[in-house]
């Protein structure tokens, strides 16, 4: 069975779960990305590692803001704009706003310096812009670094690493590979299918201080990554020398990537999804079992929790009743789709610290600046209260009495979780192939 028929059997099961709503969603994204066949490949690396002056070298033009201290400061996507007069770029937020913004601009929306800890609430950065290098299919994305005081940076960075297909994993021979890296490089290996590893500043040592240094970290990385020393997987890892400031090296990877989109890039897409499969399935399964979990409570706990959310849901009835049209200056509000949005993001918040489980709305950019009025605003919110309550009330059979039907849910998640197995199994003879 093909990976993405694989895929979409997972998505149809756990379309039929309230509790998989999430994963029935993520499981959609890469099922589209299956058909889409772009190849998503992140830039991952420590903080001043020169991640984005390597980003700007790739694509031949100075794009991105750098600086002295940490610059990056959320995720940003650059993709192939054929017959584009120039870059364009759109900064997308948290509640599915999207602003249009002059490259020029950028370091407003990515600088750690003027977006301090993420306050803007910047999801992503998406740049276009016609570059060779983009052409077929190919989306490179730079990622704030990892392991700076700007713990919002680090999640960045790894929350997008799970949805790269093919990772250029940054070194520099001015610091040995450290425990941040290592750990980072360990998570990063569950989920895309093929690494690149560069190793920067090389103008800045000897040749031979240099080989030393790659010889150390091929050691290592083989041990990171898994490999037995001399197998084929370990003969495989290969170290590319450069220096993204002198533009030493660049060629190099530019040339390595691209052989690889050209032969191999069917492999690389089955390899990333089929390893994100097995990761979302084994989160499910961890979900369901602290589902399980808080069906076990006392009832006195499980009732104060109910009654909690039930309060907060109260509360925010009465709080949508205050809503107007029109701010302090009578000027209409524009954007009570996005304030929608982030009334939906509380609730999932609000599910996840009381029972544990991810209650998942999706968030459509398309519609995010859709103009709302408040009585629009009112119904379709009171529509969304009604929705979780009726839908907590079904997943958790709340007050439930009738000893079938709380059996039948039972069995139900048993055979979901038989299939979950059965998917594992066919998902790894997949990779084994």
């Amino acid at each position: 069975m093909e990976i993405l028929d694989i895929t979409k059997k997972i998505q149809k099961i756990f379309e039929e779960y309230e509790l998989c709503r999430l994963q029935a969603s993520q499981v959609s994204d890469l099922a589209q990305k299956l058909e889409k066949k772009d190849v998503t490949i992140a830039v991952i690396g420590q903080f001043k590692r020169g991640k984005t002056t390597m980003v700007n070298a790739i694509l031949g033009k100075k794009l991105l803001p750098t600086g002295i201290v940490p610059i990056t400061a959320a995720v940003t996507r650059i993709e192939y704009a054929e017959g584009e007069t120039g870059e364009k770029a759109k900064v997308y937020f948290t509640n599915g706003l999207c602003q249009e913004v002059p490259v020029s601009d950028l370091h407003k929306y990515i600088s750690e310096q003027e977006n301090h800890d993420n306050e803007r609430g910047v999801a992503e950065v998406e740049l276009l812009t016609e570059s060779d290098f983009l052409k077929n299919g190919l989306v490179l994305v730079d990622t704030p670094g990892v392991g700076s005081v700007h713990e919002n940076n680090s999640k960045s960075a790894y929350d997008f690493a799970r949805e790269s297909d093919g990772v250029i994993f940054m070194l520099s021979v001015d610091s040995p590979i450290n425990q941040i890296e290592v750990e980072f490089l360990k998570s990063v290996r569950k989920f895309a299918g093929k690494f690149y590893f560069t190793v920067n500043k090389v103008d800045t040592v000897t040749e031979e201080d240099l080989q030393e240094y790659l010889d150390y970290c091929n050691a290592l990385i083989s041990d990171i990554m898994g490999f037995e020393p001399g197998d084929e997987d370990a003969k495989a890892i290969k170290l590319i020398p450069i220096s993204a400031k002198k533009q030493i090296g660049i060629d190099v990877l530019t040339d390595m990537v691209r052989d690889d989109l050209l032969n191999k890039a069917a492999d690389i897409m089955k390899q990333s999804v089929s390893l994100k499969l097995l990761e979302i399935l084994k989160n499910t399964s961890t979900q369901i079992n602290s589902y399980r979990e808080v069906l076990k409570m006392a009832p006195n706990v499980f009732n104060r929790r109910f009654d909690e959310m039930n309060e907060l849901l109260f509360r925010q009835r009465e709080g949508m009743e205050k809503i107007e049209d029109t701010d302090a200056e009578g000027k209409p509000k524009k954007y009570l789709r996005a304030r929608l949005n982030e009334d939906k993001a509380f609730l999932s918040m609000k599910v996840r610290e009381l029972f544990g489980i991810e209650y998942f709305y999706y968030v459509d950019r398309s519609d995010a600046a859709e103009f709302l009025t408040a009585d629009e605003y009112r119904e379709e919110l009171g529509q969304t209260y009604d929705e979780l309550e009726q839908t907590l009330n079904a997943i958790f059979m709340y007050k439930e009495e009738n000893a079938y039907t709380v059996a039948r849910r039972i069995e139900d998640l048993n055979i979901l979780m038989q299939n979950m197995r059965k998917f594992s199994r066919q998902i790894e003879k997949q990779l084994n192939q």
